[in-house]
């Protein structure tokens, strides 16, 4: 267990690296404002920047490998913790994982072509030293229920690599597969880590009884997530998807409902948890739509899913941990009601606009990406401070 003693060596730590969410949390949420920025001014055509991957492509890689992976570790690495009562990663190893990733995403950009190879290297060693690190503390802790993070890390390793490698030689549809089932992964991570804590915390947060879990429902909200990651390999089975997406999407919603999202509207830090949910949720019973009619687009509705699903469940959550991590108690600023509210515009926005102004559809995308980074600039705004001092009641961590 982590001993009162280790709070000496905690105090000559630089605060950013005592704890796992502090780097990635900060750095993952700057990062996802830049490049959205940049995504935006590149898509309309007022920049251009060199870089090692097609722009179009490069979007939706670093926004699941680099934002959502930091995200990801972060929380992780700060739960790890919790679960095992041993001490997090922190200190000199923690800031070099951390450099590891922070060198990947700017190597993109400011390395040349010929130098893919150093970019490779720094890409792809990021996430399984962070598995690593998650399954030793796991295995001597003996936590074989949290065990399954270090493999799904693994998996998120080898699809970054095989998009990589694909892009650098040209294979560009095979580098978009292994973005999709990344983001069925990064929707299967949610979705198991949604059914851990958003009924805890609607149950602490409302004084009511945790609603009981079904195991039936649970396997009908998880695995069809597995299977999408599974089926973007095989071409010939798409015909699959349209009934795993349904039964995903309606499961959670099922799942949601039995949450009691009506009893959290006087507390920010679950509504917008459960309001993030439910995009996520419709969002994969508007994917499958999108799949059956032609005139839907199956990866424009998917962004429901992924702007307001993944992005406001995130930014859910790295407020609520932010908090209570360094000591604080659990109430936001309440410019975070906005920040919450715009992640779902912004989805909605993405989603909606360009069917409503098909002639400028440009313009749906820039209002929704403003959206994103007014939501995350808000959380840097009123998070940095906490994230780089030391907690408030002297505490390691």
């Amino acid at each position: 267990m982590i001993q009162i003693s280790d709070n000496a060596k905690e105090q000559q730590l630089i605060p950013i690296f005592r704890l796992g969410f502090r780097p990635f949390f900060l750095a993952g949420t700057i990062f996802s404002v830049l490049s959205m920025l940049a995504w935006i001014f590149i898509l309309t055509g007022k920049i251009t920047l060199p870089s090692q991957i097609p722009p179009i492509i490069w979007h939706a890689h670093e926004m699941l490998f680099g934002f959502a992976g930091a995200i990801i570790l972060g929380f992780l690495l700060t739960a790890v913790q919790n679960w095992t009562g041993f001490p997090g990663l922190k200190g000199k190893r923690l800031a070099s994982l951390f450099a590891l990733w922070l060198s990947a995403r700017i190597a993109l950009f400011a390395f040349p072509v010929d130098l893919f190879w150093l970019t490779f290297i720094l890409e792809v060693s990021w996430m399984p030293l962070a598995a690593m690190v998650l399954g030793q503390a796991v295995m001597s802790a003996k936590q074989w229920r949290n065990l399954f993070f270090v493999p799904l890390l693994f998996a998120m390793s080898l699809l970054n690599i095989v998009s990589l490698l694909a892009l650098q030689s040209g294979e560009y549809f095979i580098a978009q597969q292994a973005i999709w089932s990344m983001f069925f992964l990064v929707l299967f991570i949610i979705a198991v880590m949604g059914g851990r804590v958003i009924p805890f915390f609607t149950a602490k947060g409302t004084a009511t009884e945790k609603a009981t879990v079904i195991l039936g429902l649970e396997y009908l909200c998880l695995a069809p997530l597995l299977f999408l990651a599974i089926l973007v390999w095989f071409p010939s089975l798409g015909a699959f998807a349209v009934p795993l997406a349904l039964i995903a999407g309606i499961a959670n919603l099922v799942r949601l409902l039995r949450w009691k999202p009506q009893l959290t509207l006087p507390v920010p830090l679950l509504w917008s948890l459960h309001l993030s949910y439910f995009l996520l949720s419709i969002g994969l019973v508007f994917y499958a739509l999108g799949l059956l009619v032609p005139s839907v687009s199956s990866v424009s509705m998917i962004h429901l899913s992924a702007i307001g699903g993944i992005g406001g469940v995130i930014l859910a959550m790295i407020s609520r941990v932010s908090l209570g991590h360094t000591g604080r108690t659990l109430n936001p600023s309440k410019w975070m009601n906005i920040a919450f509210i715009a992640t779902a515009l912004s989805a909605l926005t993405r989603v909606v606009l360009p069917y409503l102004m098909p002639d400028v559809p440009l313009m749906g995308y820039a209002i929704s990406a403003l959206l994103w980074c007014s939501a995350f600039m808000l959380f840097i705004i009123f998070y940095a401070k906490m994230l780089l001092s030391a907690r408030i009641d002297k505490r390691p961590g």
